[in-house]
């Protein structure tokens, strides 16, 4: 039984938009205003932009088999009953058939199936998806609603998988439906903002340690993190949003901003000059660069994991008060 576009779209998370195309059905994390703001400050951005971060299909079945095709995107990952099962690398053969049932082998009644979508290269794009002929199909139900904005960290570079960057691990925690606008090489920038068809209860905004190399002067980094902080302010008034100054990095010096302890400390003064609730980013992974995939900025799967760990801790503080 071949899904329907409408079918697919129905179990389709962190997509606030889907397009039936010639190739398949296309995925966008971001507004097509968004990507084009990115595009232009840079073509490297504005791929990251339109890129499948994020996007999974997720969903509840009796099938026993479970048949997709994809005409572009790699490293598709493929969890059973909430535990992840197995990572496609599907750089030659784009076709994959799976037997599902659990983690022994044994088969089950019914299945949750979640298809996490790439979250660098280009993006997946999905051609196909078939279960068995008459088999059920119906959405996973979500408790929140949450929005990730921030650079490559919160895009997941440097994880093995893609699915346990600190974003994917917050989502499953809280059993969310989220997007996640993490673009690789991202910083503030009050002209990259847009309205999106999406309503979340949580906001987490992660930027400042790409915006510690770009900016020249600490007046002009302040300038675009209030305007940018100002906007997501008022467009999700409703959420709980919480800005996240940058973790620990090396490589500090050098950068004609100052020092890197000046910049984390203008994503603080700016989120609370706007109510907003701010964490500490030296709080969420500790500065031992065996944690970081290139030993000074990005966390591998280790980081990830006490990134995620440390931050569910302070927000459920939080969401619990």
């Amino acid at each position: 039984m071949k899904l329907t576009y409408e079918q697919i779209k129905e179990i389709t998370t962190g997509a606030i938009r889907t397009e039936q195309c010639e190739d398949g059905i296309h995925f966008y994390k971001c507004t097509d205003k968004q990507i084009a703001a990115w595009a232009e400050k840079n073509k490297d951005l504005g791929k990251r932009a339109a890129g499948t971060t994020g996007v999974s299909l997720d969903f509840h079945t009796n099938s026993q088999n479970l048949t997709f095709t994809v005409s572009r995107g790699n490293k598709f990952e493929l969890y059973i009953n909430n535990l992840l099962r197995k990572q496609f690398l599907m750089k030659d053969e784009k076709t994959a058939c799976v037997d599902l049932c659990d983690a022994l082998g044994h088969k089950l009644d019914e299945y949750r199936v979640t298809l996490v979508f790439p979250s660098h290269d280009e993006g997946g794009v999905l051609a196909s998806m078939e279960l068995d002929d008459g088999a059920s199909v119906k959405p996973h139900t979500y408790d929140i609603k949450m929005l990730f904005v921030g650079d490559s960290i919160t895009q997941g570079w440097a994880s093995k998988y893609d699915s346990l960057s600190y974003a994917w691990r917050v989502t499953r925690h809280f059993n969310a439906f989220a997007v996640n606008q993490g673009i690789g090489g991202a910083y503030f920038h009050e002209d990259c903002f847009d309205h999106i068809d999406f309503n979340p209860d949580v906001v987490l905004v992660a930027y400042g340690t790409n915006d510690f190399g770009k900016y020249k002067t600490y007046e002009e980094f302040r300038a675009h993190t209030a305007a940018h902080l100002k906007l997501i302010a008022d467009e999700y008034a409703d959420a709980k949003i919480f800005v996240l100054s940058p973790i620990w990095r090396d490589k500090r010096e050098g950068k004609s901003m100052g020092t890197f302890e000046g910049c984390r400390a203008i994503v603080e003064q700016e989120a609370e000059a706007l109510d907003l609730i701010h964490i500490d980013g030296l709080d969420l992974v500790p500065p031992i660069p065996e944690f970081f995939g290139d030993a000074y900025l990005h966390p591998n799967d280790e980081g990830f994991s006490l990134y995620a760990e440390n931050l569910i801790i302070q927000l459920e503080n939080y969401l619990k008060a």
